[in-house]
């Protein structure tokens, strides 16, 4: 029998690693004394550790190795392990690649003198969204600047205070020059929602699925000259492989009488081209 310290030695991983394997049951040591709690190890173990470090480089969490190891592990069961693990450094590789793109962009901007950018872009997953909308008319749709204003009135009246800032949701068909309608959405509770739907003919419930990838870049000054930004959005979608997949929102973040100090944040769900 080998001592704790020349086991570890031997198998070059150090007294306190073997200590823990000992402790999650992933390799037990052949004898301890009962006296002096001194923990003894044979040479037939050194396949065994070895197979955990091989699997560890693998990246293979421990509480995975104790069950790889376990008696009666089918092969099934280590394909379906190993192909996980697979996986998640196949995304791991993509996300790495996505940002060193980024990095090349952004370089390349300051390379040709043109600084940092105004608007910053970032991708984000958006949760699903359950509130009331209010659908403009034609009239209503005059000045976007004041689009929120027909919502926030009602809601006032109701008494009912939305959970986030207002939303504007403009359906894909449209661009921002030939608008048809637009989408107000404020998220209440659902028993606020309810009541308001009761009480006014004009609002209706609105239900709004989550987004894995959301492009997003925020928007200071009038809502209506926001076209540098829906540039900026275009460029980075275009330098990042990305494309639209469905309607555009507004966020409206900070909003006083003047315009010129309001917070917009825009954003277009995208994923992946290809």
């Amino acid at each position: 029998m080998l001592k704790i310290r020349d086991f570890a030695k031997l198998a070059e991983v150090s007294m306190t690693t073997l200590r823990y394997y000992d402790e999650i049951g992933l390799l037990k040591p052949i004898h301890v004394d009962p006296q002096t709690g001194y923990r003894f190890y044979t040479m037939d173990q050194l396949p065994r550790l070895h197979r955990i470090l091989a699997l560890k480089e693998l990246g293979l969490g421990l509480t995975q190795i104790v069950e790889l190891l376990s008696e009666g592990l089918s092969p099934e069961i280590w394909q379906g392990m190993l192909r996980l693990r697979r996986a998640q450094l196949q995304q791991h590789i993509q996300t790495e690649q996505e940002q060193l793109v980024r990095i090349e962009a952004r370089l390349r901007s300051l390379e040709q003198g043109r600084g940092l950018p105004i608007y910053e872009v970032v991708l984000k997953a958006i949760k699903p969204i359950t509130g009331v909308s209010l659908r403009l008319t034609t009239t209503e749709m005059a000045d976007q600047a004041y689009w929120i204003d027909p919502i926030s009135s009602l809601l006032k009246r109701y008494g009912v205070t939305p959970i986030d800032p207002l939303l504007v949701l403009h359906p894909e068909s449209e661009d921002e020059h030939t608008l048809g309608s637009v989408e107000i959405v404020a998220l209440v509770e659902g028993r606020d929602a309810d009541a308001l739907i009761t009480q006014s003919e004009r609002l209706t419930r609105c239900e709004l699925p989550a987004v894995p990838h959301m492009a997003s870049t925020l928007h200071q000054g009038s809502p209506a000259l926001a076209f540098s930004a829906y540039q900026a959005l275009g460029t980075w979608m275009e330098h990042n492989g990305y494309t639209i997949v469905g309607p555009r929102r507004k966020i409206f973040l900070h909003r006083r009488e003047q315009l010129d100090d309001a917070l917009t944040e825009i954003q277009f769900p995208v994923e992946k081209v290809g």
